[in-house]
């Protein structure tokens, strides 16, 4: 890992979420080396292959989310703590400008902002207009938000941090 991207982490043990290449990854950097580990946490792909409707459907959230836990609880148990969790992926810099209007750059997105914000996801796949609840009705905003939310609820984290 490069020094340049240890310097824009923040101090401490770091997990950070990658959704690159069809899978979603997370990569435990920090310690005294200053080593990575990488933990493959399942298929981004089987994401969106189960949201096929804009907006998703209640069964395509709920299919994905029953899919998606299988891969992540295993790769989830094998992180080290205490750790933070950070990404720089593009989609959740999305989900940023959407809670943070003012400066998506530098947020940090709380776990319980990212349940509400789920939340209006869920209340679309039941047939409210996402334009009513202020959301995008694409799959990959749904995809990038249930992946998200379901990272940090079952991995512990209370935030995600993100960084350019």
């Amino acid at each position: 890992m490069n020094t340049d991207l240890h310097k824009m982490l923040p101090e401490g043990l770091v997990t950070r979420l990658h959704m690159r290449d069809e899978r979603i990854t997370l990569e435990v950097l920090g310690g005294h080396e200053r080593s990575a580990q990488t933990i493959d946490a399942g298929s981004a792909r089987k994401v969106f292959e189960r949201i096929r409707h804009e907006p998703a459907t209640a069964d395509e959230l709920e299919s994905a989310i029953s899919d998606i836990e299988d891969h992540l609880m295993p790769a989830l148990r094998q992180l080290p703590a205490p750790r933070r969790l950070v990404t720089s992926e593009p989609e959740v810099f999305r989900i940023a400008e959407l809670l943070r209007s003012s400066d998506p750059l530098t947020a940090r997105l709380e776990l319980t902002e990212i349940e509400q914000l789920f939340n209006r996801l869920a209340d679309v796949a039941h047939g409210m207009p996402a334009a009513a609840l202020g959301i995008p009705a694409d799959r990959s905003f749904a995809a990038t938000l249930l992946i998200l939310r379901e990272i940090l609820h079952h991995g512990g984290f209370d935030s995600v941090e993100l960084v350019q």
